[in-house]
């Protein structure tokens, strides 16, 4: 019998190699040193994202004080009911609520929703949900993520319903 999803075990990331990294260093190093208007130009762009930040973050706090206001009082449970538990595995609710919730960008966890837009109504941006949070739910979850071309979500996940869906259309793995 499967433990219940509370006893789900957290993410483990994987350690980047120390080969990589130190790869990584010398390119930057070289760039910067036969290439000083690259530095120029990387400081340029690191000024226009913090002015940028500056400006648009009160946007988004409100926005997201507003969504959490409006949702005042819903749970994992309210999410979670709205999902029938004997065809959709517990675990993919909970870790997909618990991460999704982890990848917006607020400091507050807002209560999700199943019809909520990925994108429009969380602000999640489309390259934080291929690669990282597909990654870290199949893990939570023991996903596999082989052929997911094959799966009858696969390109039409925009809504956390969706995400949970494609996750449990996959097969499961060995490793959890």
């Amino acid at each position: 019998m499967k433990l219940a999803s509370r006893f789900m075990p957290e993410y483990k990331p994987q350690k980047g190699s120390k080969i990589a990294l130190l790869i990584a260093a010398c390119i930057f190093l070289a760039v910067l040193y036969y290439s000083p208007i690259a530095l120029a130009v990387l400081g340029g762009i690191a000024i226009l994202a913090f002015v940028w930040s500056y400006f648009e973050q009160p946007k988004i706090d409100a926005y997201f004080a507003k969504l959490l206001e409006d949702r005042k009082g819903l749970s994992i449970c309210n999410f979670a009911k709205e999902f029938n538990a004997r065809e959709v595995d517990t675990w993919i609710i909970r870790a997909t609520y618990e991460e999704v919730q982890k990848a917006m960008c607020t400091e507050q966890p807002i209560p999700l929703k199943s019809e909520d837009h990925l994108f429009e109504t969380l602000k999640l941006d489309e390259d934080d949900l291929d690669l990282d949070l597909i990654e870290i739910i199949s893990q939570r979850t023991g996903r596999s993520l082989d052929q997911y071309e094959n799966n009858p979500f696969y390109g039409k996940v925009t809504t956390v319903r969706n995400l949970i869906l494609f996750f449990n259309c996959q097969p499961e793995s060995n490793a959890i």
